[in-house]
């Protein structure tokens, strides 16, 4: 088959419609386009094409990839998880993923260091409910355990929880004080503080 035009395309002036024997065939970045030295009036014998098609997937589900991670830092099974639902096979994703931490953009360890920082800045939340979240992410458990041990000590989840129970408090202050007890203790649990650590803090603020 001949190409017989290419053609920049208008929704995307990045790529190149290909037309093969008058007829369009297919569409090509303009990497593909360099890499496979396409131009008209050459000669692409079928083999070819499927080269070319194969090789223009591969863009596409790094490009895809990357972009999904432009946003922000995301998790390997976040990326995974995109690509899986934008309908791209497995090798196909599996080289996208080894693309993207062969380039220092992809790091589920410094993502659960990223997810931790944030997470106690903004919303901040036990240990076990932490490592929860980072399991719910896809994060494997050694780093979990490696990770979320860098971002707690027993002080430092004590005084998170004693502030998370004052605040509690505030709003239940009002009802019997068995009552409060057993609201600030299922609140404290619910947010991923040991029942130990929850029930010590709630005996100290509710006599």
């Amino acid at each position: 088959m001949i190409i017989t035009k290419i053609e920049r395309q208008k929704k995307n002036s990045s790529r190149r419609s290909i037309f093969l024997d008058e007829k369009y065939a297919f569409g090509v970045s303009e990497d593909i386009l360099l890499k496979f030295n396409l131009y008209e009036g050459r000669e692409l014998p079928n083999e070819e094409i499927e080269e070319i098609e194969k090789a223009e997937t591969e863009q596409s589900v790094k490009t895809s990839a990357m972009r999904f991670r432009s946003y922000r830092p995301r998790s390997e099974k976040e990326i995974r998880d995109r690509l899986t639902k934008k309908g791209f096979d497995d090798p196909m994703i599996a080289k996208a993923i080894e693309y993207l931490s062969a380039n220092n953009l992809l790091n589920d360890e410094e993502f659960a260091r990223m997810f931790c920082r944030d997470k106690l800045t903004l919303k901040p939340v036990g240990k076990q409910a932490m490592k929860q979240q980072l399991f719910r992410k896809g994060i494997k458990k050694e780093i979990i355990e490696k990770v979320v041990e860098e971002f707690y000590t027993e002080e430092s989840e004590r005084t998170l929880a004693q502030k998370e129970a004052e605040k509690k408090y505030k709003r239940v202050a009002s009802l019997p004080p068995l009552t409060i007890k057993r609201r600030l203790y299922e609140h404290l649990v619910r947010r991923g503080y040991d029942s130990s650590l929850s029930r010590s803090i709630v005996n100290q603020l509710v006599h």
